[in-house]
Formats: C-alpha cells, sequence, structure tokens
C-alpha cells in the first residue's frame, strides 16, 4: 500500500514539473515569437512621446482608447512609445459624469518635451466654455507652431484645435452629431464626413470617441509598421478602419447651438 501510495505521488509530481516545464516552454517560445516580429517590423531609433491634454470633464473613452493603444506599442516596440498627461495644473481632474479622477503627470507649464499632442473631447457645453480660455487656446496653438510636433483631436476636440485657426484651409473631421455647427462654426475649414479619421499630416482629427482608436492604430502602424499594428488592433479585439459610414441620428437630430456663434 505504501509502495503504491508514492508511486500515485511521484507521478503527480512529474506531470506537474511537466505542465510547468511546458507552460515555461510555451512563454519562451512566445517571448522569441514576439522578439521576431518586433525586429522584422520597421523600428524607427527615436521614442515618440505622447502627450495626453485633459480636462475637467473629459469624456473618458476619448483619450483611455488611444493610451491603450500606445501602452500596447511600448510593449511591443521595447519602450518606443512614452505617454504621459497634462492639464492646465496637476489639480484633480474629473471625467464626464464625475466617472474617475486622475491627477495629470504634469502641468502645462512643466510638461516634458513631446511628439504628439492628444486633444480629447467632451459635451458641446463643456467645449463651448473652453473654446473661450485664451489660456487653452494660446497653449495649443504655441504648441502647433513648433515645428515638429503633431497634434491628434478626438471627437468635439476638433473644436480646441480648430478655435486655434490651425485647420483653416485643410481637411478635417469631427463627431456626426455637431458636424454641421462645425462647419457653420469654421467655414474655411473643409470638413470630411464618412470616415474614422483625416490625416493632414501636422494634424490629425478623429470623428467620434472611440475612432480615437483608429487614429492612435495609423499612428503606430507609420512609426513602428504594420505588423506591430495589426498585432494591436488583434489584441484589443478591435478592427481597425479608416472610413466608415456615419450613423443617422433618428428623426434628423442633430446638435443645434443655443446661443450665438463662435464668429469664426
Amino acid at each position: 500500500m505504501q509502495h503504491t501510495t508514492l508511486i500515485i505521488l511521484y507521478s503527480i509530481i512529474f506531470i506537474v514539473n511537466l505542465i510547468t516545464l511546458n507552460g515555461f516552454t510555451q512563454e519562451m517560445n512566445h517571448n522569441a515569437l514576439m522578439d521576431s516580429i518586433t525586429r522584422s517590423t520597421k523600428n524607427e531609433t527615436e521614442t515618440q512621446k505622447i502627450a495626453v491634454l485633459i480636462y475637467q470633464d473629459v469624456v473618458l473613452q476619448d483619450f483611455a482608447g488611444p493610451i491603450e493603444v500606445f501602452s500596447k506599442a511600448k510593449k511591443l516596440t521595447k519602450g518606443k512609445y512614452e505617454i504621459f498627461t497634462i492639464a492646465l495644473d496637476t489639480s484633480i481632474i474629473r471625467t464626464e459624469n464625475n466617472t474617475i479622477r486622475l491627477k495629470p503627470d504634469y502641468s502645462i507649464k512643466d510638461m516634458p518635451d513631446a511628439n504628439y499632442l492628444i486633444i480629447p473631447g467632451a459635451s458641446m457645453p463643456v467645449i463651448n466654455t473652453l473654446v473661450q480660455n485664451n489660456t487653452f487656446t494660446n497653449f495649443i496653438a504655441d504648441w502647433n507652431a513648433k515645428e515638429k510636433t503633431k497634434t491628434v483631436s478626438i471627437c468635439t476636440g476638433s473644436y480646441l484645435l480648430a478655435n486655434t485657426n490651425a485647420l483653416d484651409h485643410k481637411k478635417a473631421t469631427t463627431h456626426y452629431f455637431v458636424a454641421d455647427d462645425f462647419s457653420k462654426q469654421y467655414p474655411k475649414i473643409k470638413l470630411i464626413k464618412d470616415v474614422r479619421f483625416v490625416d493632414e499630416g501636422k494634424l490629425i482629427t478623429s470623428s467620434g470617441i472611440t475612432s480615437g482608436i483608429d487614429a492612435a492604430l495609423h499612428i503606430v502602424g507609420k512609426h513602428s509598421g504594420e505588423k506591430i499594428k495589426q498585432m494591436i488592433s488583434r489584441a484589443l479585439q478591435y478592427k481597425f478602419h479608416e472610413k466608415e459610414d456615419w450613423p443617422i441620428a433618428p428623426n434628423g437630430m442633430k446638435y443645434r447651438r443655443k446661443t450665438k456663434s463662435m464668429n469664426h
């Protein structure tokens, strides 16, 4: 009986060790495959630094989606992407509907150098207030004036970018629900409909909320290649697309401005 028990015990130990070894081997093979794919893709030497501008009542998904894309790109490229948040100051930021609270990494006065500025959107009452904030507008304008910087607006964040006149005589997009209002407020901008994002080189605008994921994947593809972009898309279980028919709001609903025009 004792002999049989020992045989069973040794068998269990052997099986456990075999499973552990197999799992370790699989992990090593997986890591080796990831390293191989990373080496075989486009590999720029410069680290892309991404500054994400946040403010009170900002829409969470507008910046959470792109951050997740760049976070995965950072892992796959072994640190070629850095992401940090900035705000007018480092006070706690409440996202829309007071969903979560965040402490920005830096204020706009002490932020490090960056390659990209991400401008997420918010509800139109919040946006209409922000376009009247000269500190906010001047910061974005000064950022755009730098030679090598690029700016990405998400959803209604397009208003904040357009308010600096940076998009004048360029193509741009925004959330479908406010598109007609956007065109009226900024007639010098050529509004593009039925797209997820528009790339004008130095300026990238994306349409509704989740389209920020497409814009971020597009950026990763430009810097790190199509394979890395596709790997991230699969990891997110998200299908990248640049063009898409916009939704049609029921009963012709759309944003209608109650206050007088911003006079652009």
